[in-house]
């Protein structure tokens, strides 16, 4: 029996240098995470011979392109985005998004979605696909769906899907691999038009191809997810734990400005192209602003922060989207109306 534990030990300890090479993680620190491993494994057994020499790391791989993309023009140039570094380091809030990468993440997050739907149905909370709201939901993010692949070449294979809750709390959310969730406080308290409520879905969208969600995590979520995924990830040890409440967790994160930032210009580019007027991102906000900020534990204006210089960065980005938006449903700038006392030729205002 203890030939055969120290046998899985040393498969292993090979089989996380294999995956760490897949990942870009160095030889030196793969087998540290890999001693790791076998340390917490054995426990008080006796020290066993070394095991074999794990294979050399692999050169790690170009980032992707959706990676590589930037927002061009003058809705990046307040800030640059920086790509997300490769290795792991454990410990740190690195190590959730090297540790748990996107395919392992959607399909994490597909399960949990559908236990939330089925949970909403089994509750009568749910709201039928044959109702107008529902209807009214899947059109828009039908028109959205198709300008998120230049984001990320992973939404090729996302199934997209969206569904709707009642409940008195204002709340969207868009799950890594397409997977929405709308509760009914947000259509029914706030009331959004179609332009507000397709940019207010772009934006959702926009944080779920970026992965914002996973470098929020904290040091605990971390180390639950590191214990409870390592070994399905490198194909050996238990099975996935049928549950880590991730869907609930990426519900209630709360995101930086710079996250804030990043999804107005992609949802805004989004938005705009499926032909969503990106004026509706000023009305949006403040209609949310004036709904939620009393809620400052978990109010969608204390999860997404809103203020006055966010305010304006919205306003001086409509330079650059609103050619998108013209194209989109085939008139020139010139010729729209305005929208909320915002001219469709709006300048940018340069800040002192």
């Amino acid at each position: 029996m203890r030939n055969d534990r120290l046998r899985a030990l040393a498969r292993l300890v090979a089989s996380l240098s294999v995956g760490a090479a897949a990942l870009g993680v160095p030889a030196a620190q793969a087998t540290d995470a890999a001693g790791n491993a076998t340390g917490n494994a054995t426990g008080a057994a006796p020290s066993a011979a070394p095991a074999a020499p794990a294979p050399a790391a692999a050169t790690p791989a170009p980032p992707s392109t959706a990676d590589a993309t930037q927002p061009s023009g003058a809705a990046a140039s307040g800030k640059a985005y920086t790509p997300a570094p490769q290795q792991v380091r454990l410990g740190n809030a690195i190590a959730f998004r090297s540790l748990i990468p996107s395919p392992l993440l959607e399909q994490l997050t597909a399960s949990e979605y559908a236990q939330i739907v089925q949970t909403a149905a089994d509750e009568k909370r749910l709201l039928p696909a044959s109702q107008p709201r529902m209807k009214r939901l899947h059109a828009i993010v039908a028109k959205l769906a198709p300008y998120s692949v230049k984001w990320n070449d992973r939404v090729k294979g996302w199934t997209w899907d969206v569904n709707a809750i009642r409940s008195r709390d204002i709340r969207l959310t868009c799950l890594p691999g397409g997977k929405i969730l709308v509760y009914t406080g947000l259509l029914d308290r706030v009331r959004l038009n179609d332009d507000e409520l397709g940019v207010l879905i772009a934006h959702g969208i926009a944080h779920a191809l970026r992965e914002h969600a996973r470098s929020n995590f904290g040091a605990t979520s971390q180390t639950s997810l590191r214990a409870a995924t390592l070994p399905p990830l490198f194909g050996v040890g238990d099975p996935l734990p049928q549950s880590l409440h991730l869907g609930e967790r990426l519900q209630t994160l709360r995101y930086d400005p710079t996250d804030e930032t990043e999804a107005d210009v992609i949802g805004g580019d989004i938005a705009a192209r499926a032909g969503f007027d990106p004026r509706a991102a000023i009305t949006l906000w403040d209609k949310l602003a004036a709904a939620t900020r009393a809620n400052k534990a978990a109010g969608f204006i204390y999860t997404h922060p809103y203020g006055a210089s966010r305010r304006q960065d919205l306003l001086n980005r409509l330079p650059d989207l609103m050619p998108l938006y013209a194209k989109a449903i085939g008139k020139r700038v010139d010729a729209l109306p305005d929208y909320a006392g915002i001219s469709a030729q709006r300048r940018k205002v340069v800040r002192r």
